[in-house]
């Protein structure tokens, strides 16, 4: 990995800020691992390579499974997720995508598996991990990008 420039220093307080935002929802109530799950499914979907190795990482950390890990981009059709992870995923999926169309049957869904505050504390988390993907996209060469 190599570094394109320093976002971290260049818009220190903006940085910082977003940084408490993470750190205040590490504590959230779906759990250390399975937010990282959603960072990585996000993250997935936004090409975002230096968090997704980031979030593979922290996950086995956390208590996730390589199963698991391997098994999000095709979450709809694995058995190690249930119906509630599986509509978080739903959820992350139809945010990062700006599909509006899908929110309200989407939040319905939730509704029938997660408390109000956990769906607030998942749409947080997902803000964040998409403003986290553009930091990530524009300031670090990950992979192959990352010798030329």
């Amino acid at each position: 990995m190599s570094t394109r420039f320093d976002v971290a220093a260049l818009a220190a307080p903006a940085y910082q800020g977003l940084y408490a935002v993470s750190e205040t929802l590490a504590g959230s109530s779906l759990g250390a691992g399975f937010k990282h799950l959603i960072d990585l499914r996000v993250s997935q979907l936004n090409n975002c390579h230096f968090c997704q190795n980031l979030h593979r990482e922290w996950g086995l950390r956390d208590g996730v499974t390589e199963a698991q890990l391997a098994a999000v981009a095709e979450w709809p059709a694995s058995p190690l997720f249930n119906a509630g992870e599986k509509a978080a995923f739903a959820w992350a999926e139809a945010l990062t995508r700006q599909d509006e169309d899908k929110v309200p049957a989407l939040l319905a869904d939730l509704r029938g598996h997660w408390s109000d505050q956990s769906i607030a504390e998942l749409t947080m988390i997902i803000a964040v991990i998409n403003a986290w993907n553009r930091v990530g996209i524009s300031a670090y060469a990950v992979g192959p990008a990352a010798h030329g």
